[in-house]
């Protein structure tokens, strides 16, 4: 990573935010930050200060590819983590989800080998395995995208990955925000099934993971090694506290899945 000039996309959400404490660590000459959520970028202005040659941000949506151009000049690695996750809420907006998760990774990729970037990293999910609904639909789509770039790009020298994951503990919107919620508010804590089953590793884990895999990568896809859980195991810490079955929502897998069985021979397990 040493004088490399990062771009990360959809920078102000879970993960992205700590890529950049990750990447902070390590020599890099700049760090760019794009995303179109003005409020965390104001905050993230906060707690990094003000535009410098090290820290730039840039709001833009990955939808408008001009805007997104602009961000990619001179840039080594790209790492886009811009998505619209909330299953439920892309079920019922599935054109919506559409223009982020498929045609803004197109424009990404699009973009990447016309800057003829060093690295462009894809961030996936465990969603897209075997998917049963509109954000697990989007999610294969971008990684087919991204690992078909590879064979459109002609002469450039971009390495194009996918990074797959399960759940990042304590993200924006998760179950455990909900049930802290909950819990302070003196309401039952809501579990869709106490069976299901579930792939966690903290903010920090992933992060790290990522940038070790953005300095070595190669074509392909690399699927994170990560501890299950099941929900009965994360809801007992919760103790004396009342628990209401609501029942798996529409396009919730009881089970999820890191990868199918015809890709095991081909994915780098990391």
């Amino acid at each position: 990573m040493q004088n490399k000039k990062v771009l990360i996309i959809g920078g102000t959400g879970t993960l992205g935010t700590a890529l950049i404490d990750e990447l902070l660590k390590y020599n890099v000459h700049s760090i760019r930050i794009y995303s179109r959520n003005e409020h965390k970028q104001f905050q993230l202005r906060q707690k990094y200060g003000e535009p410098t040659e090290k820290m730039r941000y840039y709001i833009g949506d990955i939808r408008d590819k001009q805007r997104l151009s602009r961000a990619y000049e001179g840039v080594d690695i790209v790492i886009n983590c811009a998505a619209l996750k909330h299953v439920n809420l892309c079920n019922e907006n599935p054109f919506e989800c559409t223009q982020t998760n498929v045609i803004g990774v197109q424009n990404a990729l699009e973009c990447a080998v016309k800057h003829n970037i060093e690295t462009f990293v894809q961030i996936s999910t465990d969603k897209a395995v075997n998917p049963v609904n509109i954000y697990g639909c989007s999610k294969a789509m971008a990684e087919y995208l991204t690992l078909d770039a590879i064979n459109w790009q002609g002469n450039n020298r971009t390495n194009f990955c996918v990074i797959r994951s399960g759940n990042i503990l304590a993200s924006s919107g998760s179950c455990f925000e909900v049930w802290d919620k909950q819990y302070k508010n003196g309401k039952p804590l809501t579990v869709t099934n106490l069976d299901a089953v579930r792939y966690m590793a903290s903010r920090e884990q992933i992060a790290q993971a990522v940038v070790n895999i953005a300095c070595n990568v190669q074509n392909g896809l690399y699927v994170l090694s990560m501890p299950k859980y099941k929900v009965s195991d994360l809801i007992k810490r919760c103790k004396d506290t009342e628990i209401k079955i609501t029942g798996l929502k529409q396009g919730e897998k009881l089970i999820e899945e890191l990868y199918r069985e015809d890709e095991k021979f081909t994915l780098v397990e990391v």
